[in-house]
């Protein structure tokens, strides 16, 4: 699944004492900066001059009031006018945590993860306990190489385990790198002793959902909805909870739920995915197409080929064979030459079924003999094409039964009164690889040699017809159609 439920997490930090001497910013000077800060967009050069008057004097080495103007600067997006206030913070004093976590801001920001995350490590040296340093660290380097996340974090959890916001980081860290049950872990912990906030309740809900603890997740997912009735993601989790617990009419409900706004933007391919399930589940098919019609729109990429086949699977299922092969073959189209002989062998016995379901019924009316004369061409239209891909099943993997017993099958269909044998030469084929198989099926063993011992039946070869009744017995002692054939065979000698 593609689904983007983690972020960037908010948490409260603790800003701890540098070993310089440095005084907190007076509500007096965060109001001036607040102040000038908001002229920075439309009157740069006033902002600068401004701040410049600021920090001068008494303010030259207050280093809370230049990380702050910096902050100031860096919020608009002036990264070169926020590094100036970092070198100069920097001047004042080196071994300042809270310089160093700006300096590690300002090379964020210029996308130097490596710069940014050595001035972090440089303020947790001059400072142990400076959290934020080690929060920052791991955010940084989580979409570049997630394990020196869990690395920082989990060295942080060793010095402070008291600390349980630790705990919500390592989920994201963990669930970065794909590690679902140990992202789930960690927020096990953070929930059972940690302050949940609301956006906590949607991704420990993602987490369980994903671990496939289905009835957790969608516990989590009403808690969460009690707090957060609006939001989006508890809402997804609950219908995709309740798909997955197979309580198909409350997930309907969700469903109904959830997508209550039909232009809502943030829908995704899952979410019609699911809700196309749901309307299979409860025989609504017309409608889950409509679905996975969405579902496929909204594959903006063309990464899931898989909704078609499971669009088409749900056709096969209410034996609409025709809905069911124009799914698939839109399923091929979107594997773009990549599809596996098992994708093929499903193609041909689609075709197959397609024309079994078709059995003509011609009464007197000139109106029904045409429809049975047409549905008798489109059933060998079905037949021809399901022969041709059994056949190339056969060429790709010509050691294996399945497609020369199928392609029998197909034949047999072709020629049902074995007047020509058309099966004949697949059903040889397919019994030698099945005998040669200690473990094969009884059961196809025996349609292989049935067809056989009628096939010579009807050319009057008794002798070869009852080998392979025989050969049925030796399987199968009690089998009364090959019991009934040899003494039938009896009397003609």
């Amino acid at each position: 699944m593609k689904n983007k439920v983690f972020g960037v997490l908010c948490c409260s930090f603790l800003f701890s004492v540098s070993m310089y001497a440095q005084e907190p910013l007076s509500p007096e000077l965060s109001k001036q900066v607040e102040q000038i800060a908001a002229t920075i967009k439309n009157n740069p050069d006033a902002a600068a001059e401004s701040f410049d008057e600021l920090a001068k004097g008494k303010n030259k080495k207050n280093i809370s009031l230049l990380v702050a103007i910096g902050n100031a600067y860096l919020k608009e997006g002036k990264n070169a006018e926020a590094k100036e206030y970092a070198d100069r913070a920097m001047k004042v004093d080196s071994k300042s945590a809270t310089t160093c976590m700006f300096a590690g801001d300002v090379a964020l920001a210029e996308k130097n993860v490596g710069t940014a995350c050595g001035y972090y490590e440089q303020a947790i040296l001059f400072d142990a306990d400076c959290f934020e340093a080690y929060y920052k660290y791991a955010r940084a380097y989580i979409g570049v190489n997630p394990q020196l996340s869990v690395d920082k974090l989990l060295e942080l959890k060793a010095k402070h385990p008291e600390e349980i916001n630790v705990d919500r980081e390592l989920a994201v860290a963990y669930y970065q790198m794909g590690n679902y049950s140990q992202a789930k872990q960690a927020y096990d912990e953070f929930m059972q002793k940690g302050q949940p906030e609301k956006s906590d309740y949607g991704r420990y809900a993602m987490l369980l959902y994903l671990n496939k603890n289905y009835d957790q997740s969608l516990d989590m997912a009403n808690k969460g909805i009690e707090v957060d009735p609006n939001s989006h993601l508890l809402k997804r989790l609950r219908m995709y909870n309740l798909s997955e617990l197979k309580s198909y009419d409350e997930g309907l409900a969700a469903a109904d739920k959830f997508f209550e706004d039909p232009n809502n933007p943030d829908y995704v391919y899952l979410d019609f995915l699911y809700r196309a399930r749901l309307y299979v589940a409860h025989g609504d098919n017309d409608l889950a197409m409509a679905e996975f019609d969405k579902a496929m729109k909204a594959d903006k990429d063309k990464e899931h080929p898989e909704i078609a086949k499971e669009a088409s699977e749900a056709n096969e299922k209410v034996q609409n064979y025709p809905e069911a092969i124009r799914w698939f073959m839109v399923y091929l189209d979107g594997l773009k030459g990549k599809e596996e002989v098992t994708d093929l062998f499903l193609l041909g016995r689609l075709n197959y079924m397609a024309a079994g379901s078709m059995v003509a019924s011609v009464d007197s009316s000139k109106t029904d003999q045409v429809i049975a004369a047409v549905d008798t061409i489109q059933k060998k239209a079905y037949l021809f094409e399901a022969d041709t891909i059994f056949a190339q099943v056969s060429e790709r993997v010509p050691d294996n039964y399945l497609g020369y017993f199928w392609r029998a099958r197909t034949n047999a269909m072709l020629d049902p009164e074995t007047t020509q044998g058309l099966a004949k030469p697949y059903y040889e084929k397919a019994l030698s690889i099945l005998e040669a198989n200690p473990n094969a099926s009884k059961s196809l063993l025996i349609e292989c040699q049935s067809y056989l011992a009628y096939y010579y039946i009807q050319i009057k070869d008794f002798e070869q017809s009852k080998i392979y009744w025989n050969k049925n017995l030796a399987i199968d002692p009690e089998n009364a159609t090959a019991k009934q054939a040899l003494d039938w065979i009896k009397t003609l000698q």
